[in-house]
């Protein structure tokens, strides 16, 4: 945190309960998340010392602002601050839980600043396991609506599960929880000069909790729930500027943590459920909304004539021929195959990992066929029912958990040097 935040913090002293709350350019929804915030604190906390903290990266008049004015009555202290580093949600968090260690707190809880359907049970239900000592890492189990919830459907969460054989269904998720002493690993971490100081964050904190635990000569892993926060809603970026630098840094992270911790995957863990907690009552579910898919279908036509021959040195040739006849499918008839779809994943995270092309192109190459299959995915669960969708979500990830043998088959023989001359 910037010098006067920690000054603050310092007169502070101590805190059992920090809540942070990481921002850049978030005014129109921070200051109803810190109202929020706090209002869970007095209700649920009202016999802890709690602290909420926001580590901000825009200017000073704006979000800070907003801040300020949410909590202008509390009575709660409320730290308000810039950070050091590089400019990133992942740079804020580690500011964020810095300081939780410095005020020698037993949890701190991290919230998305444009969450629009956070309530105060929120706070209970992310905190308390962790404030009991029962979990190092709790992470959130909601509805997230599409388009924005399709990364962690048929991506984060399929590859997740196959990669550390462990069914959390929210790993790239905003919003978490975490203990004293996995905050302290985290902060240890050489990584902060990477995509996990930006939007890579949640998906590297997820893999380092699900493979790796507090005594490194044992094979105990951190302890990870998740609990059910019913629907998340937000306000999202412009999505054609925001989204692209959002894929490659989140992907990306993913995809390296293939080479990383390639000793896991490669002993093929069976897939075990993550503790599910109960959360706060939800508004009542609603149907999978009906989409136009056209410019999804679109996007993946233009990535073929832009992107083919980096594909070509990615994908095997059976996988580059079905992407070919897929992207002369018209949109109204447009079917991308789940087993198609995991092949074509695994395909780049080995070249991603092993090839000598720039993985930053590669990840960008990787955008226009995950559109292509959320347009078929999109479709085939409209209309269903939260659970209908789920089962298709589930459908996928079994896809990728079947496939492992797959990709160290790939992993095993490729070659970079097959990868330097001409499309095969």
């Amino acid at each position: 945190m910037s010098p006067q935040a920690q000054r603050q913090i310092k007169r502070i002293g101590r805190a059992d309960l920090v809540v942070g709350v990481p921002t850049y350019r978030n005014a129109t929804t921070v200051g109803m998340v810190v109202r929020t915030v706090l209002d869970g604190i007095t209700a649920h906390f009202g016999d802890l010392r709690a602290v909420l903290i926001n580590a901000d990266a825009g200017p000073r008049n704006g979000t800070r602002q907003a801040v300020a004015d949410a909590a202008a009555d509390a009575t709660i202290p409320v730290v308000i601050g810039g950070y050091t580093g590089t400019l990133g949600r992942g740079s804020a968090v580690r500011a964020i839980l810095k300081a939780a260690l410095d005020l020698n707190a037993r949890a701190v809880v991290v919230l998305d600043a444009h969450t629009t359907s956070v309530i105060p049970d929120w706070i209970p239900a992310l905190a308390s396991p962790v404030l009991e000592g029962r979990v190092d890492l709790m992470m959130p189990r909601y509805r997230w609506p599409l388009p924005a919830g399709g990364l962690g459907d048929l991506i984060f969460y399929p590859l997740t599960r196959a990669l550390w054989g462990y069914s959390l269904r929210q790993p790239g998720a905003g919003d978490c929880a975490l203990s004293p002493a996995l905050a302290q690993a985290v902060v240890a971490q050489d990584v902060w000069e990477t995509e996990v100081a930006t939007a890579g964050f949640e998906v590297w904190l997820s893999s380092l909790a699900l493979t790796t635990g507090p005594d490194p000569k044992t094979s105990q892993r951190w302890r990870v729930g998740q609990v059910d926060l019913g629907e998340k809603c937000y306000l999202a970026r412009t999505h054609l500027t925001h989204f692209p630098l959002l894929f490659r840094q989140a992907v990306g992270t993913l995809l390296r943590q293939v080479r990383l911790r390639q000793t896991v995957w490669q002993a093929m863990p069976p897939v075990q459920p993550i503790p599910t907690f109960p959360g706060p009552p939800g508004p009542p579910a609603e149907p999978v909304s009906i989409p136009d898919v056209t410019p999804l279908v679109d996007a993946l036509v233009v990535g073929w004539t832009e992107h083919r021959a980096l594909w070509q040195r990615i994908l095997t040739p059976t996988n580059l021929a079905t992407i070919e006849a897929l992207a002369a499918q018209p949109a109204a008839r447009f079917t991308f195959p789940p087993d198609l779809w995991t092949r074509v994943v695994f395909d780049f995270a080995v070249v991603y990992n092993k090839g000598e092309r720039d993985p930053d192109r590669i990840v960008d190459s990787l955008l226009p066929l995950y559109q292509g299959r959320l347009a078929s995915f999109w479709r085939d669960v409209a209309g269903l029912m939260p659970l209908g969708r789920e089962g298709t979500v589930a459908a996928q990830a079994t896809e990728f958990e079947a496939a492992r043998e797959y990709l160290r088959g790939r992993w095993e023989v490729y070659l970079p040097w097959v990868d330097s001359g001409e499309p095969r």
